[in-house]
């Protein structure tokens, strides 16, 4: 075990925090390959660096547990890798386009405070209806809880969603 690496030494040569291999090791996603009984030090093998090293990689970009969790998973199949990596830079940049959006709304608040841009749709009243119908039984009741008593109406370039919630059900 001479070449093996303790935690620290694991962190420092990764670019990950020690609290953050813990966590890693925590949400089962990356652990040390040996933890001592008695002492509950963390040993990592020698080939577990590249995997460290990823690990750092994917957090500096974003990339959600689960996602990270998948890469590791498949590191392997490079082809289902790209895909991975694809889909996570499609969200980034949807992030970034949002990001524009609402700060190009923001200037335009700070410059015209008095001219409030206004947003307007037409959906049919029937559609409308039907899709407020669909989601009303998960709407709270609750009067401790008052913001779960409304519908979420989420307008996209190509549909409107209609969500609601109670905490426990979801529509």
């Amino acid at each position: 075990m001479e070449s093996w690496r303790g935690i620290g030494a694991m962190a420092r040569e990764s670019g990950l925090t020690v609290s953050a291999l813990r966590f890693y090791d925590g949400a089962g996603v990356f652990g040390p390959a040996h933890v001592d009984p008695r002492s509950g030090y963390r040993f990592y093998a020698p080939d577990q660096l590249v995997v460290a090293r990823l690990v750092a990689s994917l957090r500096r970009v974003g990339m959600p547990l689960a996602g990270i969790r998948e890469v590791l998973e498949h590191r392997h199949d490079l082809d289902v890798v790209d895909g991975l990596l694809g889909a996570h830079l499609r969200r980034l940049e949807q992030g970034v386009a949002d990001a524009r959006r609402e700060l190009s709304s923001v200037r335009t608040l700070l410059s015209s405070p008095e001219e409030t841009p206004m947003t307007t749709f037409t959906v049919p009243a029937a559609a409308l209806s039907d899709a407020l119908r669909a989601v009303r039984f998960a709407v709270g009741t609750d009067p401790e809880i008052p913001v779960l008593g409304g519908v979420l109406l989420d307008v996209g370039a190509d549909a409107v969603t209609v969500v609601a919630t109670d905490r426990y059900r979801l529509a």
